[in-house]
């Protein structure tokens, strides 16, 4: 699904579900991606977020990450894709949100 300014594309590969996000996620568009989020990762024992396209990120994105996590805790792992260098990695460095998530350098 697409909007003006964000790419989700989701896969799923057994019990784990890959989320790929590109584009923007700011208040504009965070609570349509955490929507369709929510639906993508049902029943799923893992998730990623592989944010390696995404251009500009705000507190809304961290704060969705932030929820993603919460709802998941327990029921599935969730792992993080942040490329170093990356947009997206810079600010999860700046916020510190590496330190509560758990973030990886490439999808694996």
């Amino acid at each position: 699904m697409t909007d003006q300014t964000s790419l989700l594309e989701s896969e799923r590969e057994g019990e784990r579900v890959v989320i790929r996000l590109g584009g923007e996620i700011d208040l504009s568009n965070v609570e349509s991606l955490e929507a369709q989020i929510e639906r993508a990762i049902v029943n799923a024992e893992g998730v990623v977020i592989d944010l390696s396209a995404i251009e500009f990120i705000d507190s809304s994105g961290l704060r969705l990450l932030k929820r993603i996590s919460t709802s998941t805790d327990g029921k599935a792992s969730l792992l993080v894709v942040a490329p170093p260098g990356s947009i997206a990695r810079s600010v999860l460095d700046v916020s510190r949100m590496t330190d509560e998530l758990a973030v990886q350098d490439a999808p694996g």
